[in-house]
């Protein structure tokens, strides 16, 4: 699966001028950039995590991907409203995330892989306490301070780059 390097690593370079289109324009195309880029992070977790259980190729991969894309697209445009993660595009990327940790938790039970786990536990890990810091730095709590040097927000992303290249090393 040599080829899924390069995949990720573009995926992950995404992130960065998508989130910048939202915090730049403020607008809903920048919005839905961002989101995008965040369901290619979660849908590429998931996809591997689905190809390596089932012992796919190329097809399973894309497949798997596609659909958790349009998924993630189809539940967004729902306008669901979904408590602390607010909406279901946060909620679908949320489920990818989720279902990609428990297909790998299913993996080392297997003991067929070579990978340093603890590499995946760190990702994890990174991921959990961004979360935590999202939640606290929301608009209207104490931690949002707009004037502040220190954002939670960006704690938020600078953490989801940690996860992101633990992510890579597992």
């Amino acid at each position: 699966y040599g080829w899924l390097t390069t995949v990720y690593a573009v995926v992950v370079v995404l992130l960065g001028p998508a989130s910048m289109a939202m915090h730049a324009t403020q607008s809903s195309l920048g919005g839905r950039l961002d989101m995008l880029s965040m369901y290619l992070v979660a849908g590429f977790a998931f996809s591997y995590a689905v190809l390596r259980l089932v012992r796919g190729g190329i097809a399973t991969f894309a497949g798997v991907y596609a659909a958790a894309i349009v998924g993630c697209e189809v539940v967004e445009n729902l306008g669901l409203r979904v408590p602390m993660v607010h909406t279901g595009g946060n909620f679908a990327f949320a489920l990818l995330l989720v279902g990609a940790v428990a297909i790998e938790v299913v993996l080392m039970q297997r003991r067929e892989s070579v990978r340093d786990n603890r590499w995946g536990y760190a990702a994890i890990g990174f991921l959990l306490l961004a979360f935590v810091i999202w939640n606290l730095a929301q608009e209207g709590t104490a931690f949002c301070l707009p004037t502040s040097l220190l954002q939670g927000h960006a704690a938020w992303h600078a953490l989801d780059a940690v996860a992101a290249w633990c992510l890579h090393r597992y």
